[in-house]
């Protein structure tokens, strides 16, 4: 493998990492204004997920002799305000602003799957990947069923 593939490699994995660590603020951020248990319960479910993808992803960073990323860049910061003032709308608000976090993680996960990666690496970014697309159905039914408004949200 080049340096420059090694390079590459690990700003990918670190722009990843920043990612991860954008969508655990923001969540904690949209629970922090959700006022449904159940929901809240679910969200910081989806958050723990976001805390294991950037272990995970670090953990190949380390073994292919990087550095990995250990805080939110100023974009993350930006994001966690942006989902804690919008979520000050209430519960569909912050639900619509985690919609576009996902939408957005989401994407970023798709893409990085176009990448070569090592059959571990890869295995990784596809279950980080299986649970965006997981996240992201959760919270685009919870908000067609309006789940905030019944008294318990289907898993």
């Amino acid at each position: 493998m080049a340096a420059m593939d090694l390079n590459r490699m690990l700003e990918r994995l670190n722009n990843l990492i920043a990612l991860d660590y954008d969508a655990v603020g923001a969540y904690e951020a949209a629970i922090n204004r959700i006022d449904v248990e159940s929901l809240r319960m679910r969200l910081r479910e989806f958050q723990q997920d976001h805390e294991r993808h950037i272990q995970d992803l670090s953990r190949v960073v380390v073994g292919l002799g990087g550095k990995p990323r250990t805080k939110p860049d100023a974009k993350g910061f930006i994001l966690k305000g942006f989902t804690a003032v919008t979520s000050m709308m209430g519960n569909e608000a912050a639900l619509q602003a985690m919609r576009g976090n996902e939408l957005l993680t989401n994407r970023t996960y798709r893409v990085a799957l176009e990448e070569e990666w090592s059959d571990e690496t890869r295995a990784i970014i596809e279950r980080n990947f299986s649970d965006e697309q997981r996240h992201l159905a959760f919270i685009e039914e919870a908000l067609r069923n309006r789940s905030w408004e019944q008294t318990t949200v289907q898993p």
